[in-house]
């Protein structure tokens, strides 16, 4: 199975390792930020469905056929602007560089602090959603028999499952292989994705599990 950034380097990078191993360029910044798009997408559907999924297929798409003539990209491709806008002014740095500290006072990289930043945007895009109903009356056959109902807005709440993964402090690598175990990879397929050895996964998630079982503890 190629791997995306082996398609979209034409060849150039077997794994997203390697991408990410370079310093950031004016020739791999918009292929970073494009992936670390895809990987913040992956993980966010996971537990956002109506946006992240929206997102995360419009951006496979435009990859595919933004160099055709005449194609217009989807909404999915500014969430991979807000990472290469981010990344640019980082321009001759590696991702892995200190960025800084975050607000517990830990230090985090330039590639996590780009997770962030577009999951902030996306987190204020969800907020945004939420405060508005959008009812179809293309069709009065496809209206409710109750009229009363009509306006109720059906909402997922998703705050125990961020509250679950705020609290469990996972980090980057750790995610990811979460992300892969959730959509059902095994493990070969894991470690074509993530660029990473049998040992390494299996690692990770006794990390998840010991991590996760904390957090319940913590509860009792």
């Amino acid at each position: 199975m190629e791997m995306l950034v082996t398609k979209f380097s034409n060849g150039k990078y077997r794994n997203e390792g390697e991408l990410f191993d370079e310093p950031i360029s004016n020739e791999n910044v918009k292929l970073m930020g494009e992936m670390i798009a895809l990987q913040t997408l992956r993980t966010l559907k996971k537990y956002d469905w109506k946006i992240a999924d929206k997102y995360y297929i419009g951006l496979i798409k435009d990859l595919h056929h933004m160099g055709e003539v005449d194609y217009i990209v989807s909404d999915g491709y500014d969430v991979a602007q807000t990472a290469i806008s981010f990344l640019y002014q980082f321009i001759g740095r590696k991702v892995s560089d200190i960025y800084g500290k975050d607000c517990r006072g830990k230090e985090i990289t330039i590639k996590l602090a780009c997770y962030r930043e577009v999951d902030g945007e996306l987190m204020r895009y969800r907020r945004k959603m939420e405060k508005t109903s959008y009812i179809d009356f293309t069709s009065y056959k496809a209206l409710p028999m109750d009229p009363v109902n009509c306006f109720e807005h059906e909402q997922t709440d998703y705050t125990k499952a961020d509250a679950i993964l705020e609290a469990m402090h996972l980090n980057e690598m750790e995610l990811a292989v979460l992300d892969c175990v959730l959509r059902g990879l095994v493990r070969s397929e894991i470690i074509a994705e993530l660029g990473i050895g049998r040992g390494s996964i299996c690692y990770r998630k006794r990390q998840i599990r010991t991590k996760y079982q904390a957090y319940i503890g913590s509860l009792q």
